[in-house]
C-alpha cells in the first residue's frame, strides 16, 4: 500500500463521514478486499476507522478525529497550503473547491501565515476573467481526459479550428501554453492560451500519449537560440529586463547600458526589439541587425 493513498483514504472519510467499500474501491482503483485491508491497517495504527453493518452501512471514522500534526513538519504544511492556494487561484472560483477544503484543513495545523504568496496570471485588462475561465476549462479537460476544440490564431495570422488531446498546462517565459496532441497536424503542439478562442470540452476521450514522457517539450518545438549584444537607453532597460535575462551589463558614458542576452531566433524577436525604437541598438549578430533594418524600412513605407 502507498502512504499517500492511505492519507487520501483518511481525508475522504473525514470529509464524507462515511462511504461504502465499493465506492472507495472504485475511487482508488483497487478491490474491496484491499479497502478492508487498508481499514484494518489504519485501525491497528490507531486511526479510529470502523465498519458499519446493515443497509446504508460502509466505512466510517470518528467525527472527532483529526489528522495528527506530526504527519508533516511546520515547513511542509506551510509549503503545501501556500501552493494549493496559489494554484487554486488560477482556476477562478477557488472557494468551495476540493483544493480550498484541503488548504483550510492544513491551515488549521499551521502556526505561520500561509498567505505570503498570491498568483494572478490574468492580464490587467477587464477581460482578465476570461483567461481564468479558459484555464479552468482546460484544467478540467486534462483531469477528465477529454478532448477540446477551439479556434486558434497561428503565427501566420490564420484562424483555424483545432481539435486537441490535452496533456498539460505549461507556463514558460511570460505566457501559458497548452501542451497537447493536435488532430489536424497529427503531432505534438504547444498552443498559446492567449491565441485560443471558443474553447469547448468534448465527450471524446484522450487516447494519445506524449512521445517524450520525461520531457515536457518535444524536440521540434525548441527554437534556435542566439546571443544578442545591444545598447539600450536608461529609460528602457527595465522593459528589456522584463523579457530577457541580461548579462555583462555596463553603463556607458551616454548613460545607455550595453547588455548581452540569449533569445530565440524567431520572427517576433525583431518585432519586439524594433518596438524600442531609437532607444535600442543591436550590435550583433549581424544577421539580426539586417532583419531589424529591413523591418524598419518596410514599416516606414507604411507611413509614407
Amino acid at each position: 500500500m502507498q502512504i499517500d493513498q492511505l492519507f487520501e483514504f483518511v481525508y475522504v472519510l473525514i470529509d464524507k463521514k462515511q462511504a461504502t467499500a465499493k465506492e472507495m474501491a472504485k475511487r482508488f482503483g483497487v478491490s474491496t478486499r484491499t479497502i478492508y485491508r487498508w481499514m484494518e491497517a489504519l485501525s491497528v495504527s490507531g486511526v479510529p476507522v470502523y465498519a458499519l453493518k446493515g443497509r446504508g452501512g460502509g466505512i466510517a471514522i470518528e467525527e472527532s478525529y483529526t489528522l495528527d500534526k506530526r504527519l508533516f513538519s511546520e515547513e511542509e504544511r506551510l509549503a503545501i497550503v501556500s501552493s494549493v492556494k496559489a494554484l487554486g487561484s488560477l482556476g477562478g472560483n477557488f472557494a468551495g473547491t476540493a483544493a480550498a477544503k484541503v488548504a483550510s484543513k492544513l491551515s488549521s495545523l499551521s502556526k505561520n501565515d500561509a498567505d505570503w504568496l498570491e498568483v494572478d496570471f490574468a492580464p490587467w485588462s477587464p477581460e482578465g476573467s476570461e483567461v481564468r475561465t479558459l484555464f479552468a476549462t482546460l484544467r478540467d479537460s486534462i483531469l477528465k481526459k477529454r478532448q477540446v476544440v477551439f479556434d486558434y490564431c497561428s503565427t501566420q495570422g490564420k484562424v483555424e479550428r483545432r481539435t486537441a488531446q490535452p496533456w498539460k498546462l505549461v507556463f514558460r517565459g511570460q505566457a501559458w501554453y497548452l501542451y497537447a496532441w493536435c488532430e489536424q497536424k497529427k503531432d505534438e503542439r504547444f498552443f498559446k492560451l492567449s491565441r485560443m478562442r471558443n474553447v469547448r470540452q468534448t465527450a471524446r476521450a484522450v487516447t494519445a500519449v506524449p512521445k517524450e514522457k520525461n520531457n515536457s517539450y518535444p524536440a521540434n518545438s525548441k527554437p534556435q537560440m542566439i546571443k544578442v549584444k545591444a545598447t539600450v537607453a536608461a529609460q528602457k532597460i527595465s522593459f528589456l529586463l522584463d523579457a530577457f535575462v541580461c548579462h555583462q551589463m555596463k553603463v556607458r558614458k551616454d548613460k545607455s547600458t550595453s547588455v548581452v542576452f540569449t533569445a530565440p531566433d524567431e520572427p517576433w524577436l525583431c518585432d519586439f526589439l524594433l518596438s524600442f525604437g531609437p532607444d535600442l541598438k543591436v550590435l550583433s549578430p549581424e544577421s539580426l541587425k539586417q532583419k531589424i533594418l529591413s523591418l524598419a524600412e518596410e514599416t516606414a513605407k507604411v507611413y509614407k
